[in-house]
């Protein structure tokens, strides 16, 4: 096998595997440098696909729970953990399967081993020694963010891959940390039936959305009883054997039979030399453009280590960006092909659902722009309330001036499958005028956004 490339991938995961197809496709040889002992990524292996299938077993339980609502009688359900981890199993070895195939059969080379750099066009792989190449993409995903507390180390603690596991189903859970990671493990343990308690640093609940859309959540929650603790932090872990004991930073304490930290994810570069590349020294995070490209002319990247939102879909999209700028490049071409931050979109799967795209009002006021907002509640929407839906709103934010849509935020049920309306609109550059022109059929879930809209159109005309 040759060791010159004109392209290495490094990373074979969602953002690599499309940088890859892409830039085979325009002719380059290309090399993916996998260093993980299992192919599939983060999202096949531990992350999106197995966390949705446990939650989608724990939301049926919580509807079975909840269905004297719709006139049905039901005792309390029995639920088998066993089936449970072979029903994730199966799903999962199946979709494994589709990504293996397209790393293997794919119209470029697979070398296996853990690669770093030694010059900005050479890396050594284990067992593969020293390979060049004219250009790279890294995409070397994320790993667990753990904090450094006394005593949590030496404590039998779950992160995210330890859940999709489901060794058991706990008594009593605290949950660390309230971004997706944290707010799915509760919605997830609390229906499987454990007692959760969230422990968040910060209020509101969810930053990262509009204030009503967290206030809703926190809502939810308390109608779950999953308790809400704010404005503490974890300052020490105590663990018996049997009991975790949590002290917290007002001097108070909580006991658990499982703690749960999701403390965010961290970008996976500090084993690849990037300093003999070409890179500052200690850089945390990889800076790429709108071109995937990084400050280092022929080096691109894409995903979890240079991304500022750790979703699947960005990654794709800059990783194709990646592919085919590195065609131009190698060309002396002007680079073309691009990602639109403009478009971001991300969702937690809570019960019910959560999801952002774009900007919040506030983002926008920051960056200079003039927004206008409205919201509509989902139990003054008729398929809202023939859902039962009691707390979930979405809410729509245009710029006052021209009325385009610059972001939504919402809370309700599958509102993430029906926020991508929202995506479509803001990827055309429409107003909130010009949205109100497309139908929506009648009665439907996703029929609430020209509710929103009607009310923004009247906020925007008497503005």
């Amino acid at each position: 096998m040759s060791q010159d490339f004109d392209v290495v991938v490094i990373g074979g995961g969602s953002g690599g595997y499309a940088a890859a197809k892409i830039a085979s496709s325009r002719g380059l040889s290309v090399a993916i440098v996998e260093g993980a002992s299992e192919l599939g990524g983060l999202c096949i292996l531990r992350g999106c696909m197995p966390t949705k299938t446990l939650l989608e077993t724990s939301n049926r339980l919580r509807a079975i729970r909840e269905a004297e609502e719709f006139g049905i009688q039901v005792d309390e359900p029995t639920f088998h953990l066993e089936a449970l981890r072979e029903r994730k199993s199966r799903l999962i070895e199946g979709f494994k399967e589709y990504r293996v195939k397209g790393l293997e059969k794919g119209n470029f080379s697979l070398i296996r081993g853990a690669a770093h750099f030694t010059s900005p066009h050479t890396i050594e792989v284990s067992d593969h020694g020293e390979i060049s190449a004219k250009s790279f993409v890294i995409a070397t995903g994320s790993d667990e963010r753990i904090p450094p507390i006394p005593g949590l180390e030496q404590s039998p603690f779950w992160t995210s891959d330890d859940i999709v596991q489901m060794p058991s189903i706990p008594q009593r859970v605290v949950v660390v940390g309230t971004g997706a990671v944290g707010m799915e493990s509760a919605h997830l343990l609390q229906g499987l039936g454990s007692q959760v308690t969230i422990l968040s640093r910060r209020h509101p609940l969810i930053s990262s959305v509009e204030p009503a859309v967290s206030e809703a959540m926190e809502e939810r929650c308390r109608d779950l009883n999953i308790d809400l603790v704010f404005g503490q932090g974890l300052q020490e872990v105590q663990h018996d054997g049997e009991i975790f004991k949590l002290i917290l930073s007002d001097g108070s304490d909580l006991e658990c039979d499982q703690l749960i930290m999701a403390t965010g994810r961290a970008p996976r570069i500090d084993q690849l030399d990037l300093e003999k590349a070409g890179f500052e020294k200690g850089i945390t995070r990889l800076e790429i453009n709108e071109h995937s490209q990084t400050s280092i002319d022929h080096i691109f990247a894409a995903g979890d280590c240079a991304s500022h939102l750790a979703v699947v879909h960005l990654a794709v999209m800059q990783g194709e960006a990646a592919g085919e700028n590195i065609s131009y490049y190698l060309q002396n071409k002007e680079l073309r092909a691009t990602w639109d931050s403009r478009l971001d979109m991300f969702g937690i799967f809570t019960d019910p659902e959560i999801v952002q795209v774009g900007l919040t009002a506030q983002k926008a006021k920051e960056i200079g722009l003039d927004p206008v907002s409205a919201q509509y509640r989902f139990d003054d929407q008729g398929k809202g309330e023939i859902v039962g839906e009691k707390h979930g709103l979405v809410v729509l934010v245009a710029e006052r001036s021209t009325g385009e849509i610059i972001g939504a935020s919402g809370m309700g049920p599958h509102v993430i499958d029906y926020a991508h309306t929202i995506t479509v609109a803001m990827a055309h550059r429409m107003s909130v005028s010009e949205f109100l022109k497309i139908p929506s059929y009648h009665p439907t879930l996703g029929e609430i956004w020209t509710y929103v809209a009607e009310e923004l159109e009247d906020e925007l005309t008497s503005s």
